[in-house]
């Protein structure tokens, strides 16, 4: 197959996800091709905030009500979960081309030419569609425009009215939210991309090496979220932290539950969604290899049914019924989920991350 219907090694390629919107296209890239330079530029970008109040005087000031250097929101917002986005959407996302190539390689999907163009064609229509590229500037817009209410606090750092390093912070909200809307509806379209290719004639393999009837690659790909998860479920456990230490909320209020809820729920959605896409296919393929076993049980009992029932299976056939008898065991036993039972501990401890942090800081408080 040619590159235009047959996902390329690169991570580039006519399948990349970080096609469609110019500007979040351009970061995505630079996360992919270079992601440690990437988290340091964001990194650095956040900061500016500090310098700028390093010069002001309102890094640190007891005389302040909140300071920089106590204002925990700020940088867990964006000294911190911005970087981190930017390092997993250049890991997960720059790894998808190769995922698709994988899945294809291990001859899990059996496309044929139309189909992979089919596939083409539906994530270039998203990518490319207009609202698409639009919600994510809305968002970021949004955002911006509710956290430069906060300027108009008196006696903290950010106070428009005295100092000027707070005029970031609107900046520094609208990337934060633009990027994380932008990379939400490209999850979104990996979810209808593995849709549509498990939709078309999949292959099932009992004894693939990877264990997982030949979706490896697909668990890598999965597995690339894991350090997000517990990077945002610190994120969320300081968010919680900053509510009650500087804002005064109760520990088990609503607004600190809903945190935790939430974090949990599309920590949940963002690492199942992809894979959900193919559970439904991979059922029936499955059901469809078990249903041939049990066709060549039929045959093999017509076999000797033709014959004497009192006359003996001989040597060929009771090695052909131990085969099928084996092979049916492995089939039902098989699993067609990329991911196994030490892939859920590993989740079901990432999403646990904020009751850690919670926890360690009620020790030392």
């Amino acid at each position: 197959m040619n590159e235009s219907n047959y996902p390329k090694e690169a991570e580039f390629g006519l399948f990349s996800l970080a096609h469609g919107d110019p500007l979040g296209g351009r970061i995505s890239r630079f996360s992919i091709r270079s992601p440690q330079y990437a988290v340091i530029l964001a990194v650095m970008l956040s900061f500016s905030a500090a310098l700028i109040t390093g010069i002001e005087g309102s890094f640190y000031n007891p005389a302040l009500t909140l300071d920089l250097l106590h204002d925990i929101g700020w940088w867990n917002q964006f000294l911190f979960a911005f970087p981190t986005l930017l390092l997993i959407s250049g890991t997960y996302f720059g790894a998808f081309p190769k995922t698709l190539r994988g899945l294809a390689d291990s001859g899990v999907i059996q496309a044929n030419e139309q189909q992979w163009q089919k596939v083409r064609r539906l994530a270039h229509s998203k990518l490319s569609n207009l609202l698409y590229i639009l919600m994510p500037y809305v968002c970021g817009l949004i955002a911006a425009v509710l956290t430069s209410n906060v300027l108009k606090s008196n006696g903290a750092w950010f106070s428009s009215d005295e100092y000027i390093a707070g005029w970031l912070i609107p900046f520094h909200a609208f990337l934060l939210y633009y990027f994380m809307t932008y990379s939400a509806l490209r999850l979104f379209t990996a979810y209808l991309v593995l849709k549509l290719l498990f939709s078309f004639p999949v292959n099932i393999q009992p004894f693939h090496q990877d264990g997982c009837g030949g979706l490896g690659s697909l668990r890598k790909q999965s597995e690339k979220l894991y350090w997000g998860m517990i990077a945002f479920g610190v994120i969320a456990g300081l968010g919680v932290i900053t509510n009650t230490v500087i804002y005064g909320l109760e520990l088990f209020s609503i607004y600190n539950a809903s945190m935790i809820a939430s974090y949990a729920l599309l920590t949940g959605i963002a690492f199942f969604l992809p894979l959900y896409a193919l559970s439904s296919n991979m059922q029936a393929a499955k059901q469809k290899l078990l249903d041939s076993i049990n066709d060549r049980y039929q045959l093999l009992n017509e076999h000797r049914e033709s014959k004497s029932k009192s006359e003996p299976l001989n040597d060929e056939q009771l090695e052909d019924l131990k085969a099928l008898t084996n092979l049916h065991r492995t089939a039902r036993s098989m699993q067609v989920w990329p991911f196994n039972i030490s892939s859920l501990m590993k989740f079901t401890l990432a999403i646990s991350t904020p009751l850690v942090v919670i926890a360690v800081s009620l020790v030392f408080q």
